[in-house]
């Protein structure tokens, strides 16, 4: 039983680490969208970004053994469409789960806009 969920962040190498959230399926693109409030002054800054979106989203959690994990180029169980943030195209995409077939894109400013419940600090 779960929520499972993953959110991808593209390097400039096409490599995308995932997230996997064991109950992250909750609103899932508010809370990437908060992540990406918070990550803003770095969002040309791939590394740091990335970091900040993936602290965001695990949060208080990183002292439990189990309901997150990180993979490259591989999604892990899952139960959602899956966002993946494009740091070199500064875009959000919501792909199927087979990863090829895209939902919706847009610019980060107007994801992060559309979902996020924090107002911009930046």
């Amino acid at each position: 039983m779960g929520d499972r969920a993953n959110f991808g962040f593209r390097d400039r190498n096409e490599n995308i680490i995932f997230l996997y959230g064991h109950w992250a399926g909750y609103r899932m693109l508010e809370q990437l969208g908060n992540a990406l409030v918070q990550a803003k002054p770095r969002w040309n800054d791939e590394s740091y970004a990335t970091r900040i979106c993936v602290s965001q989203l695990v949060n208080a959690e990183w002292d439990r053994e189990t309901g997150w994990g990180l993979s490259v180029n591989q999604i892990l169980d899952n139960e959602h469409k899956i966002p993946v943030v494009d740091w070199a195209k500064q875009t959000v995409t919501l792909y199927e789960e087979d990863l090829q077939t895209a939902v919706f894109s847009m610019g980060l400013q107007e994801f992060s806009d559309k979902y996020s419940s924090q107002l911009s600090m930046v």
